[in-house]
């Protein structure tokens, strides 16, 4: 039996009614259901904030417990028709809830919140999500049953916070608790360690377990449903009038999310590849037959054009100096060696004969910094940080490979009088990117979304009337 698996984010569980708007966008479907949920809006971040809060000040957080409890029993309400199974969905959230309430009451006595008890605190928002949707759909007369990935064994690596799944221990089980013609909730964002323990997937991680689910079952399509109409050739906050992108390759989605883009997580894709499995992205406020973007295999077509502008604020920039750093042998090792024992994970490295530059998350740099500070190779003289800068991103399967196209993108930039800090392509066959101060980012995107996307008519008289011949 092939599923459709469906995922529900944060942004289609932000309003009072909107658990119901979901049952029937589900009932539209004619062909059993796999329905992963995540937290409603903004659950996980205050779960995060309590957390925190009572590990630094010993607090059992009372004000916190109050309001969640009363959020939960006011979405049961309004959503779960019939006393019956308003009664009973009361029942198995309130069972959520004091677990809860003892995971912190865990953290009040002994002072410390120690990773496995983080990561199983923040999964209580989709926990929380997928009880009462199952209770939603049940109340419809809807044949549902709620899937629990402890019980069947979405297994990771184990690694709290942002765990990886491994499809292969996970395929052993998993197909004897899906089956049958009927509707399954799962709760995303987290799975199981072979030891048993929850960990998280990272942030927006129900992507990416909707994405392994979908891999595990051989569905028929991952359909994403979204507040927006699919991926866009650039932010509309930013850019004027984006269009939304019919056709992206795993490629070019991927890089899309790693670089900014907020539709998908950037590991969405995957667990999809290796099966062909296409992602379909919905608006569940324009629902329509044909989703606003598919996402699917590499096309075998020559480049045609870039599909997107995009941009992200997150990154910073780790440089280290000293003569001849960049050309000897062993320290490139030894650096990336000393930021992985720290747990600092680095996105790209640019190298000169007298300096070392690390593209790394800026929450992130001050941990990077204090490591080389105090394991730092004797070669290196001095550290220095830049973290008011943004990375610009554009994205087309192929851009490398065609002459000219990054030159164009600069030369846009540079009409704006913005200065490029640093240049990279090579690493993807699907996005050139480049750096520029944070200050220039919302320019830097402009112009190039408009070089690239605007209507002839609407583009302004760039200067560069011929480029072609510049190859970069």
């Amino acid at each position: 039996m092939s599923y459709k698996v469906i995922k529900f984010g944060g942004s289609n569980l932000r309003n009072i009614k909107d658990f119901s708007r979901c049952a029937e966008t589900v009932k539209g479907y004619d062909t059993p259901c796999v329905i992963v949920l995540s937290a409603f809006f903004q659950v996980t971040d205050h779960l995060k904030k309590a957390a925190l809060q009572a590990s630094e000040t010993g607090d059992f957080p009372s004000i916190f417990i109050e309001e969640f409890s009363a959020a939960c029993r006011e979405q049961v309400d309004e959503n779960v028709e019939g006393d019956l199974f308003i009664e009973q969905a009361r029942g198995e959230v309130q069972q959520l809830l004091n677990k809860l309430a003892l995971l912190f009451r865990g953290i009040h006595a002994i002072g410390e919140l120690p990773p496995t008890i983080y990561d199983t605190i923040l999964s209580y928002g989709e926990r929380i999500s997928a009880v009462i949707f199952d209770s939603v759909l049940r109340s419809r007369k809807l044949d549902s049953v709620l899937c629990l990935p402890e019980d069947f064994g979405l297994i990771t690596d184990g690694e709290f916070g942002s765990a990886s799944i491994l499809l292969k221990e996970s395929s052993k089980n998993i197909r004897g608790h899906f089956k049958g013609n009927r509707y399954f909730v799962v709760p995303g964002f987290y799975g199981v360690s072979d030891e048993g323990k929850i960990t998280l997937l990272g942030r927006g991680g129900t992507d990416y377990s909707a994405a392994a689910l979908a891999n595990l079952l051989d569905a028929g399509s991952l359909d994403v449903w979204k507040d927006v109409d699919g991926f866009q050739t650039g932010d509309p906050k930013i850019v004027n009038n984006p269009d939304t992108i019919g056709y992206l390759s795993y490629s070019e989605a991927a890089e899309l999310s790693y670089f900014g883009a907020r539709i998908l997580h950037p590991r969405t894709v995957e667990p999809l590849q290796p099966k062909d499995i296409p992602v379909r992205i919905f608006n569940i406020a324009n629902p329509a037959e044909e989703p606003g973007t598919i996402i699917g295999p590499d096309p075998k077509d020559e480049f045609t054009g870039p599909k997107s502008i995009t941009f992200s604020r997150n990154f910073s920039v780790l440089k280290l100096k000293g003569p001849g750093i960049g050309i000897k042998p062993g320290v490139l090792a030894g650096v990336a060696g000393i930021m992985d024992s720290a747990g600092v994970n680095i996105s790209s490295v640019f190298t000169s004969q007298t300096a070392i530059c690390f593209l790394l998350q800026r929450s992130d740099l001050k941990k990077a910094r204090k490591a080389i500070k105090v394991h730092a190779p004797a070669l290196i003289s001095d550290v220095e940080t830049i973290s008011d800068i943004a990375l610009v991103a554009l994205v087309g399967e192929g851009i490398t490979k065609k002459q000219g196209v990054a030159a164009k993108a600069f030369q846009a930039v540079a009409e704006e009088n913005i200065n490029v800090e640093i240049i990279a392509a090579g690493a993807s066959t699907a996005a050139v990117y480049f750096v520029v101060k944070e200050s220039d980012c919302d320019r830097a995107v402009n112009a190039t979304h408009r070089y690239f996307f605007s209507p002839p008519e609407e583009k302004d008289s760039f200067r560069h009337s011929d480029l072609t011949s510049v190859v970069l």
